[in-house]
Formats: structure tokens, sequence, C-alpha cells
């Protein structure tokens, strides 16, 4: 969840920056595009945290969780502590052990910092903290995991489309680093994926139809519109909610 493909955006003069304290979530896309004006039939929705990543400062979380609040009873905050090893291991060197320990600090530090915006409207909705650590921790992660390893060692579409996310993020990356790193940052950048994937599958089979999430998924929204037959059903069938936030 902490990769993206987006390009960023040239920075603001600093007084203009100040003024822009409050942002509107709004829909910048939803897959498949015949639940454009069903998905709000959902009781229930997960909203994906990517840590250390801008879009999830208080002012735009706010505008996420307001926005979340208006149409589901329940929300689930899926917090990407476990998976954000990775990004720690192939954007900042460290060795394994210290990646994840620092993910998991640093999903903690999130929920102690980030929960007076939950609690501000759960009159309207029940928002519970679910880890990416806890779901992984499961069986059934473990399965959906090697069905989408498998899948994507043996579908070359599935897995261009895996890459070329990664190589999108990396190459604004990418400045002095050697054949052998970069290779080494896009085989990790993979691995982020297939690990978040199966558990957004798992999520599914728990009942939660819809994923919300303030940037683009390009290959998780190709499974949602059917162009990747071969994923698991769980994907296929998932909602994806990519949100805009935009600053007022």
């Amino acid at each position: 969840m902490s990769l993206d493909a987006q390009g960023s955006a040239v920075p603001a003069p600093r007084l203009a920056a100040t003024r822009r304290t409050r942002y509107k979530a709004e829909i910048a896309s939803v897959s498949p595009d015949s639940s454009r004006n069903t998905f709000e039939q959902h009781e229930t929705c997960f909203l994906g945290v990517s840590l250390e990543n801008s879009n999830f400062t208080t002012a735009k979380l706010t505008s996420m969780v307001r926005w979340i609040s208006r149409r589901f009873d329940r929300c689930v905050v899926l917090v990407g502590d476990s998976i954000h090893r990775l990004t720690l291991e192939s954007t900042q060197g460290l060795p394994p052990d210290r990646a994840r320990e620092r993910a998991l600090e640093l999903g903690r530090s999130f929920v102690a910092a980030e929960g007076t915006v939950f609690e501000e409207y759960r009159g309207s909705t029940d928002f519970t903290f679910l880890n990416c650590g806890e779901v992984q921790a499961g069986e059934r992660y473990a399965e959906f995991h090697s069905k989408l390893r498998t899948f994507f060692d043996e579908d070359v579409a599935f897995r261009s489309s895996v890459e070329s996310f990664g190589h999108a993020y990396h190459r604004k990356r990418a400045d002095g680093l050697s054949g052998a790193e970069w290779e080494k940052r896009i085989r990790m950048s993979n691995d982020y994926f297939l690990e978040e994937f199966a558990i957004f599958a798992c999520l599914k089979e728990q009942g939660l139809s819809v994923m919300v999430y303030p940037g683009s998924f390009s290959t998780l929204s190709e499974i949602a519109r059917g162009e990747h037959p071969g994923a698991p059903k769980e994907l296929r069938d998932l909602v994806v909610v990519s949100l805009h936030l935009k600053g007022r």
C-alpha cells in the first residue's frame, strides 16, 4: 500500500501550503465500473492505510474518515505494518529483522497518534483497527499468498502488471542505483504487492467487499475489472474505491 505509482506534484509555495489545512475526499474511480452507483449498498468497507505516506496526514485522514462515515456502518482500518518492512528494506537498506521491528513500531504509532480522528465519527460508523501482521499470521493468508505467487510465476500478463507498478515507483528513486540493486528493489516491490493482495483476499473472504484507498491500485483495479481471470475469486469480486483528496 506505500508504493504509489503516481507522480510527485511540484511543491507549492510555503504560504499556500500552510493555508491548505482541510481536504475533501472525492471519488476518483471505482473498479469495476458497474459498481460505481451500487458500492454504497454495502454496509461495511475497509480502509487501507500506508505507513509513512503523505496521504495519511491527520488532515487528509480526517477527510477520508468523514467520507466513509457518511456511507458505511462499519469500517475496518487496515494498518499496513508488517508489509511496510519491505519498503524499509528496499528504500532504507534496513536488515530484515530491524525493518520488521520498525514497521510494527510505526503501525502502533499510527494508531496511537491518529486514533482520535476515528473517535470523532464513531457515532455514525464503527471503526476498528486491524494490522496486516495479524492477518498474515492466519492459515488462509498463507493459502492465498501461495496461490498468488504461483499465478505471478505462471501468468505473463499478471506478472507484467505487478512489475510495471514497481518500475514506476522506483524509477523516481533510481539515481545512482546499480543494476543489481534495481533488480532487488523490483523483486521486493513484487513481494510487497503479492503479500498485500493476499491480505485483501482474506478480508474479502471475511465479508469486507469494498476497499477504500487514497490513490491508484492499477493491478488490483485490473483484477476487479476482470482483466486477470486467474486471480483468486476473492480479489475478482472486490470493489476498489480510489479517492482523490482535494485541498481547500
